[in-house]
């Protein structure tokens, strides 16, 4: 540690990295914890998802509509026209694309189809 030979208090650099050795193994603490969360809570949402699934196939689940099984086991339902797990504003032409364009004139159509 590097001091002053006049007063021995630390020099400003010298504190610099302190803090910042600090706020780095804070901040690798915390990735380690919210990657731990993460973990643990796809593993419950893959438990609740293969539960609903074998709920379906025996038949005490009916998936209808928009509640599928992945709805019922995330527990909110669908947002239409937003893609999951892109984050916020990405709407499904933006993550996917247009769909691509096709014309139906009289002249491309196959003549059983005009009939």
């Amino acid at each position: 540690m590097a001091r002053t030979k006049k007063t021995g208090q630390m020099t400003s650099e010298t504190a610099k990295e302190i803090v910042e050795k600090i706020v780095s193994h804070f901040q690798l603490r915390i990735v380690i914890i919210f990657v731990y969360y993460v973990n643990a809570l796809n593993k419950y949402m893959c438990f609740v998802q293969d539960s609903l699934e074998e709920q379906a196939s025996q038949g005490s689940f009916v998936p209808h509509g928009r509640r599928d099984v992945l709805t019922a086991a995330i527990g909110r339902p669908e947002h239409p026209g937003r893609v999951r797990a892109v984050g916020v504003g990405v709407t499904i032409k933006k993550c996917f694309g247009s769909a691509p364009r096709t014309s139906r004139s009289s002249s491309s159509m196959p003549p059983e189809d005009l009939q």
